[in-house]
């Protein structure tokens, strides 16, 4: 396999800072110009097709099972070195989330000012990027939206809108660190947590299941004034963030098991990415045979993938017609508003046992020996209760 050294021409001797800025829910092929016109963009793997899932890996290097993290009342083991470890000023804030609901996943970092805060320094943010309710739905929950919205042009629409205004908060935050004084000193990175569904294969809105290309694929783009405004042919991980991000820094005492690469080497330029799809039921469920109600995990390359679909099979039925008829989310989008329709093609997509997508450079047999030795790992989380705040903010925005 040819490898390649992506970001060979980042001068990191002139880095002092490290800004990520993470847009939930933006999917690859929405990712705005005014965005990459900045930097570098690559095509991205998802670690993970939720958030809580996701945002672990980015902070850790780490694939899913090896964190541990599968939803918002877990918290990373404290053994689990994390971005916010590094001997530099670092710090998270939230947009989107209210309640402390993916702050306590890691373990409470502390807040940090963009206005205030002195060099060196990590500052990762978490945006309300494309996730719905969308722009004009703000006081209506997510199921209350999708169900006034017409068709699927509008549903991009308010997609597409959405994640315009996330941007303009991207670019107001870059406003600060020039006003300052610091863009220049500063590596940023803009990238989404996962994808998102626009009704495809019949009517699938949102994210977290089912595993499809459009909720794994997600855009990552460094800026940086050393790396020209480009997209790279290197189709990179969630998890490589980490050690890209240690190796600039340079702390050389910290030490970290991760599964990413730096992307400041020779890597792979196709290399396979793991992404896990597991989805866990309300906690009177927990540890009961609907317990995961989706466990699909996936591997892609750049131009396909394999999904595996290994949910108990008692539980398969339930979660596609809960789905379909109940949710008022991911199933229930389609052009005739027919139940039975919802029904159908949830059934079609949650039943298959495996599926492909595009034109992987992998074969299934070895994508499959893959998710076997990585999907079979457990790690010990946390486990706290969500207060009713943060309850009530994760319902508005689809989650139940």
């Amino acid at each position: 396999m040819e490898r390649t050294q992506p970001l060979c021409d980042l001068n990191t001797s002139s880095i002092e800072n490290i800004y990520i800025f993470v847009a939930d829910a933006v999917r690859y092929d929405f990712v705005p110009k005014r965005i990459t016109d900045r930097g570098r963009l690559f095509k991205t793997a998802a670690a993970a097709l939720c958030t809580p899932q996701s945002i672990s890996s980015i902070v850790t290097g780490r694939h899913a099972p090896r964190h541990g993290v599968t939803w918002f009342n877990d918290s990373l083991n404290n053994s689990v070195t994390t971005l916010f470890d590094f001997d530099v000023t670092s710090g998270y804030n939230e947009v989107v989330w209210e309640g402390r609901a993916v702050r306590d996943i890691l373990n409470g970092p502390d807040r940090i000012d963009l206005d205030t805060v002195g060099e060196p320094f990590i500052a990762l943010e978490h945006d309300n990027g494309g996730h719905s309710p969308y722009v004009g739905f703000e006081n209506q929950s997510t199921a209350e939206m999708f169900s006034q919205i017409s068709d699927e042009e509008e549903l991009r629409e308010l997609y597409r809108e959405t994640i315009r205004e996330s941007t303009k908060r991207f670019e107001e935050r870059l406003d600060i660190l020039e006003a300052r004084g610091l863009l220049d000193d500063t590596l940023v990175i803009y990238l989404a947590d996962h994808g998102e569904l626009l009704g495809e294969y019949g009517g699938f809105i949102g994210h977290g299941l089912p595993s499809t290309p459009e909720v794994a694929y997600v855009p990552t783009v460094f800026i940086h004034e050393s790396l020209s405004d480009d997209t790279s042919d290197t189709f990179i991980h969630h998890t490589d963030i980490f050690p890209t991000v240690r190796e600039i820094i340079g702390d050389t005492s910290l030490t970290a098991d991760v599964d990413g690469e730096t992307l400041l080497g020779r890597v792979d330029r196709d290399r396979p990415a793991y992404t896990q799809g597991i989805m866990r039921p309300q906690a009177k469920y927990r540890e009961t045979i609907i317990d995961p109600n989706y466990d699909a995990p996936s591997v892609w390359t750049k131009n396909g993938g394999f999904v595996f679909n290994r949910t108990n099979k008692l539980a398969l039925p339930l979660t596609a017609t809960f789905d379909a008829l109940f949710s008022g989310y991911t199933g229930s989008f389609n052009s005739s508003r027919s139940s039975i329709t919802s029904l159908l093609n949830s059934f079609d997509h949650y039943l298959s046992s495996e599926r492909a997508f595009g034109e992987p450079s992998i074969s299934k047999e070895n994508a499959r020996k893959i998710v076997d030795r990585i999907s079979n790992i457990s790690v010990e989380t946390e486990s706290r209760s969500l207060n009713d705040e943060t309850k009530k903010h994760l319902e508005q925005l689809g989650y139940r």
